[in-house]
């Protein structure tokens, strides 16, 4: 009975260590090489996204029937239209369903406009888009890219204001410096 007793105490530590290790590998993100975003924007232009001009990018995923993306968006837009001149690039990419969603939508919002969005606006079920941040199901997602064109972090929810500061930061640091 004691031998059973020791077996079962080393199976139960054996899987709880083994459910750790599982859970940390899957909680650590695996991110494009080299992020790729294609198609036509909501206002009927090609766009393919462009990570070799050194510019910081913010590619968020959203939905109209998301209650963080409606109250979130006219930050972004602000935070964009802040730091545009500074390096920085936003795309949105709907997650919706029918582009019919995002049309009445865009009738009451204040924020978004198909004709004149001032940045790139994509609707992921367009036959011609394509990206390979893999099918993003939660939103709001946001995905930060740096100035090696290379993905640096991604946001699930909202964005807290530390992580506002944060990006504000890296737009801010010059291309080249060390200084974090």
């Amino acid at each position: 009975m004691l031998g059973m007793s020791k077996l079962l105490a080393v199976t139960v530590i054996v899987a709880s260590s083994l459910s750790a290790q599982f859970a940390q590998a899957a909680s650590k993100e695996v991110f494009p090489a080299q992020p790729a975003l294609a198609g036509t924007t909501l206002n009927g232009k090609p766009y393919k996204l462009d990570t070799s001009k050194g510019d910081i990018i913010l590619v968020t995923f959203w939905a109209t029937w998301c209650p963080t993306c409606q109250a979130e968006m006219p930050t972004f837009r602000k935070f964009y239209e802040a730091n545009r001149k500074s390096g920085f690039e936003l795309v949105t990419v709907s997650i919706d369903d029918a582009m019919s969603d995002i049309d009445d939508y865009a009738k009451q919002a204040k924020w978004l406009s198909r004709d004149n969005q001032g940045f790139p606006s994509l609707w992921r079920n367009a036959p011609d888009y394509q990206d390979n941040f893999g099918k993003v199901f939660a939103t709001p997602t946001v995905f930060l890219i740096g100035r090696d064109g290379k993905v640096m972090e991604s946001y699930k929810g909202g964005i807290k204001a530390a992580q506002w500061a944060h990006i504000k930061a890296i737009i801010q640091k010059k291309p080249g410096s060390t200084k974090s």
